[in-house]
């Protein structure tokens, strides 16, 4: 953990910050930040250190992580019934790897877009913690903030009553403001988000001379950091020394993200990884690189998914290296977004909020199909 001099709560504010709403009543967002600020948090120091000894045993090749679910979760879910379904279905593919189980859950309320508005001139959707999917609804609202630490609090609860493997939560550090009213300091000044085990931060915000990257390093947590293509040695190495300058286990974890086509990057990154002895383990997330569009709407095709996942597992024991973990978009339901063979979307079944996911029987099979390929990998080592 990176907690130098320079770092304080605030001190984020003093860099660049991408993709933060805006809010038009300033003393009522700040009112609300202090009111979460002096709730208790929700995971104590001993259940983030409990977790950080996990990610240190996936950082040593010992354990493969599988990270799953919604793209972006939404409020009206946010009952008892979905999430023990949600985390039945976690439970369940986790079993197949007998992997390390992150859910992307309680929590991953807000989303980064590409473009601030939609074609319409309407302000894009950017998470229930920011604003709502009904296009009147869309100016950035503080109350969604409390009702987002209200939810991640009953998830996190609800998540202690299951009845079944360890689960662990994640989610996008991506609204500076909200993050930083979890953090909690524990008796050692090491301070930590207790409003999940495991934050990331994405491809769009983790410019290490930016703010979501400052923050971060200041985060006792282990810490994901999605990279795609945009990625050059000069940012990956300083990034990753920024966030991990002790260059410790089960600290920092990749999660590529380059499509099926781009995976020739990865090589590159290993060698930037490898030429500076740096402690980074690799998880892919072979959904965020295969978007397409199909009469209208965002889709992913299977065969893309399980290629990338191939060519992953392909590229990393040529390079010597261990795959960590998988990083999937998912959902226990009878969804239709996540297509194979040049199937027809079927419009009453694509429900998502943000980006398509894989449905129950699609992600079966793609950890079945990983499971093989990671006994052919340990058999060859």
């Amino acid at each position: 953990m990176n907690q130098d001099k320079e770092w304080s709560l605030d001190s984020w504010k003093k860099y660049s910050a991408l993709q933060l709403p805006i809010y038009s009543d300033v003393q009522l967002y700040q009112d609300t930040l202090q009111k979460i600020k002096n709730l208790p948090g929700i995971l104590n120091f001993d259940e983030i250190n409990s977790f950080k000894n996990e990610m240190i045993r996936v950082s040593k090749g010992e354990k493969f992580v599988l990270q799953l679910g919604d793209c972006a979760e939404v409020f009206d879910e946010c009952t008892e019934k979905h999430w023990n379904e949600k985390f039945s279905f976690y439970d369940r593919m986790g079993q197949i790897l007998d992997a390390i189980v992150i859910g992307r859950i309680c929590g991953q309320f807000a989303k980064p877009r590409s473009q601030l508005h939609e074609k319409d001139g309407t302000l894009n959707y950017r998470g229930d913690l920011i604003n709502s999917l009904n296009k009147d609804e869309r100016d950035p609202d503080p109350s969604r903030l409390l009702l987002g630490a209200h939810y991640t609090n009953k998830g996190i609860q609800t998540l202690k009553q299951y009845d079944g493997q360890q689960i662990w939560v994640s989610h996008e550090c991506l609204h500076l403001g909200y993050e930083s009213a979890f953090v909690k300091q524990n008796q050692d000044n090491q301070c930590y988000l207790s409003n999940t085990h495991f934050p990331w931060i994405g491809d769009r915000t983790r410019l290490h001379d930016h703010a979501h990257s400052n923050f971060i390093k200041g985060i006792y947590n282990p810490v994901g950091i999605k990279i795609g293509q945009t990625i050059n040695k000069t940012e990956f190495l300083n990034v990753f020394k920024l966030i991990n300058p002790k260059n410790e286990d089960g600290r920092a974890f990749a999660i590529i993200r380059l499509g099926k086509n781009k995976l020739d990057k990865l090589k590159d990154i290993i060698l930037w990884k490898q030429e500076e002895k740096l402690n980074i383990s690799f998880f892919l997330d072979p959904m965020h690189g295969n978007n397409q569009d199909k009469s209208g709407r965002k889709i992913r095709k299977i065969e893309d998914i399980m290629y990338e996942i191939q060519q992953f597992f392909v590229i990393l024991q040529e390079q010597n290296e261990i795959p960590a973990g998988l990083h999937l978009e998912c959902t226990p339901y009878d969804v239709s977004e996540c297509v194979e063979n040049d199937e027809d979307i079927n419009p009453k079944k694509y429900t998502t909020a943000c980006d398509p996911r894989l449905n129950y029987k699609q992600t079966r099979k793609i950890i079945i199909f990983v499971n093989t390929l990671l006994k052919k990998f340990r058999n060859k080592q």
